[in-house]
């Protein structure tokens, strides 16, 4: 059987522990997968706030996004901010209120990253870490 870059990395199974993972959260406060990723990208996008920004880094479905942002927006999580030079473009920000939905985000993914590393050296990180962006500069040529 010839080498498959998804069967190596557990693709399915990677994504089913990271939608158990975060079903607790959506739970905890009643969100949309979507609200809780598009929240925590937000949280660390920096001026990178735009739809087009969320879709260029998710890759989610533009009528989710949509959706999502508008949702949040009415629960006043974020607020829409039209950019001040270019009206088609709406920059979005998080409010104090989503502070701790952002946390617990943070902690679901650094608990999630520690269990994915435990047993794997420093050594072995950082060589994963230059295969990943090898990949990624390949994945980049073909798009």
């Amino acid at each position: 059987m010839e080498f498959q870059v998804e069967s190596a990395l557990g693709y399915g199974q990677f994504k089913k522990m990271r939608d158990e993972k975060i079903q607790k959260l959506r739970t905890k406060y009643d969100m949309k997968k979507a609200e809780l990723e598009i929240l925590y990208f937000l949280s660390r996008c920096g001026e990178h706030n735009t739809s087009t920004d969320i879709h260029a880094q998710l890759l989610m479905n533009r009528g989710h996004i949509s959706q999502a942002v508008d949702s949040l927006c009415k629960r006043r999580f974020i607020m829409a901010i039209p950019d001040e030079k270019d009206r088609r473009y709406v920059h979005y920000r998080i409010l104090d209120s989503a502070t701790e939905i952002v946390a617990d985000m943070a902690r679901m993914r650094e608990e999630m990253n520690r269990n994915l590393l435990e047993g794997i050296s420093e050594e072995e990180i950082l060589i994963f870490r230059q295969v990943m962006a090898k990949i990624r500069a390949n994945i980049e040529k073909q798009i």
